[in-house]
C-alpha cells in the first residue's frame, strides 16, 4: 500500500470535511422543507373543502368508517402518517365482529383497500364514489397492517394504518 505524504493527508482530510458539512446541511435542509410542509398541511385543515359522501357511506354501528382521499386514509397524510406512526388505527378484542365502510371520496382516481391477515386474499381496488363493506371476526391477536395495495399519488401515506387486536 503506498505511502501518502502529508499534502496527501491534508487535502483527503479538509475533503471528508466538506463532505462532512454538506451532508450536515442537506439534512438540515431536508427537515426544514418536510416541518414546513407539515406545518402547511395542518394550515389547510382548516380549508379542507367539504366532500359529498356517496350513498352507503355512514359509520356502522359499533364499526369503524375509512375515507379515502387526495389525502390518504382519514387524512394521514395530515397526520403525519409514515414509518413511525400508524394512521389510521383500528384497535379491538381477540374475537370480536369487525365491521368497516370504507369509502373513496377522491373524485378522480381509485385506491386500494387490505388488511394483512384478515382482508388480503384479493386486491381490492375502490373506484371514486364507490364504498366497499369490509367484516370479519378478529380471531387472531397482534399487530396487522392497513394498507393500499394500488399505485396512487397518495400511496407512500395509505402504507401505515394498523388493525390492534388484544387477546
Amino acid at each position: 500500500m503506498p505511502q501518502m505524504d502529508s499534502f496527501a493527508v491534508s487535502r483527503m482530510s479538509k475533503a471528508n470535511s466538506i463532505l462532512t458539512a454538506l451532508t450536515i446541511l442537506g439534512v438540515i435542509a431536508v427537515s426544514i422543507v418536510l416541518v414546513g410542509g407539515l406545518q402547511s398541511s395542518e394550515k389547510a385543515v382548516a380549508t379542507l373543502p367539504k366532500v359529498n359522501l356517496p350513498p352507503g357511506c355512514v359509520k356502522p354501528n359499533g364499526g369503524f368508517l375509512i375515507l379515502m382521499d387526495e389525502y390518504g386514509y382519514n387524512d394521514s397524510v395530515l397526520k403525519g402518517a409514515g414509518p413511525t406512526k400508524a394512521w389510521p388505527v383500528i384497535s379491538v378484542a381477540q374475537g370480536a365482529s369487525v365491521n368497516i365502510i370504507v369509502c373513496n371520496v377522491d373524485p378522480y382516481q381509485s385506491h386500494g383497500f387490505q388488511i394483512s391477515n384478515y382482508f388480503d386474499s384479493n386486491i381490492e381496488s375502490v373506484a371514486p364514489g364507490q364504498v366497499l363493506r369490509v367484516s370479519f371476526v378478529a380471531s387472531r391477536a397482534g399487530t396487522f397492517r392497513i394498507y393500499c395495495a394500488i399505485f396512487c399519488t397518495i400511496h407512500l401515506f395509505m402504507e401505515y394504518g394498523q388493525l390492534r387486536v388484544t387477546p
